[in-house]
């Protein structure tokens, strides 16, 4: 049974790990074969997680309209991400996701869709993967970035601790940024990253067997979004333990057995709800399911994806007898910080 982290083409090391603990490896779409993070290649090897490329072709042709879009971003920093104030000589790095930015990614797609295009290079697809890379970079940056911050931030807490009168710095040790960099990055463009991730999912000939995210941005917005053709109903919440790396995935066998089901309601997670933890000082994650009632995973992919990208779709392998896709949120327990 295999889970398809949605909609992002990159997570950290301790989040891969967190997912694998709790259900296995999941699988990352990518949406270029040689610009693949070492991070996530490292992992791959490490049997956390699987790598897929569900389309390919025009890797140059993408790599150079990236590498314009950033050098672009670079000479036009926006204002609205996480860290854009914080260390000015980080300014470049991050391709900003404001409205100026989106349509410089459109320019850059019309700029390129002349060019002779490889295999499976159709502008939907292109699109697609165009956005998800520079999201990709974006979400790179900002972990990155909220990194040096926690180093500033340990820095400033031993100067204050270390001040005879520090309590009366007048200094808010604990609230500045603290909400800021700790915003969802699913919450930025969150439909169009879910329709082009769907791009990618639709070319997957081998669709996994329910989704897994850890941006509540990206669930409220399937359900504001898409709920008239495919109802999303919360079954289930929790508060999960974090099991060692050498332990059974803690979920695979719950989960494995409510994909199967044909009906699915609270009262089925009855064992679900039985994992939940007591214990206030353990390492623990909450989980929340979900479910799309009466639609399947590949149902939901072509509901979520573009039009273009439906026709587009590859021939997939014998459907799976799941009658409702699972979607499990995995969010950070406020006890465990």
């Amino acid at each position: 049974m295999k889970p398809v982290y949605m909609p992002f083409t990159y997570l950290t090391e301790p989040t891969a790990r967190i997912l694998s603990a709790l259900i296995g490896p999941v699988v990352v779409y990518q949406p270029l074969q040689n610009r693949v993070d070492d991070s996530l290649t490292a992992l791959a090897d490490q049997g956390v997680i699987d790598i897929r490329f569900p389309l390919t072709g025009d890797d140059a042709r993408l790599a150079a309209a990236l590498s314009e879009f950033t050098q672009w971003a670079g000479q036009n920093p926006g204002r609205t991400t996480a860290g854009a104030d914080f260390v000015g000589a980080q300014q470049g790095k991050v391709p900003y996701f404001d409205d100026s930015s989106i349509s410089r990614i459109r320019s850059e797609i019309k700029q390129y869709k002349d060019q002779p295009a490889e295999a499976d290079g159709d502008e939907t697809g292109f699109s697609a993967r165009l956005f998800l890379a520079a999201a990709e970079q974006n979400d790179r940056t900002t972990v990155n970035l909220d990194q040096e911050l926690k180093q500033f931030k340990s820095l400033e807490q031993g100067f204050l601790d270390s001040l005879v009168e520090g309590d009366e710095a007048n200094f808010d040790r604990h609230g500045l940024g603290s909400q800021l960099w700790r915003e969802d990055p699913g919450a930025k463009r969150t439909e169009q990253r879910i329709r082009s991730w769907a791009t990618l999912a639709a070319a997957d000939p081998e669709l996994p067997d329910f989704f897994i995210t850890t941006s509540p941005a990206v669930v409220d917005t399937l359900v504001e979004t898409w709920d008239e053709v495919m109802p999303i109903e919360q079954l289930a919440k929790i508060r999960l333990a974090i099991a060692s790396s050498e332990a059974p995935p803690v979920l695979n066998t719950v989960l494995a057995e409510l994909t199967l089901r044909e009906s699915l309601t609270a009262d089925a997670c009855d064992a679900l709800v039985a994992l939940k933890t007591n214990d206030p000082d353990a390492p623990a994650v909450v989980v929340t399911l979900y479910a799309a009632i009466d639609c399947p995973p590949a149902s939901m992919v072509r509901q979520m994806a573009p039009a273009a990208a439906r026709l587009a779709e590859k021939k997939t392998s014998p459907a799976k007898a799941h009658h409702n896709t699972l979607i499990v949120l995995v969010e950070p327990d406020s006890k465990s910080e």
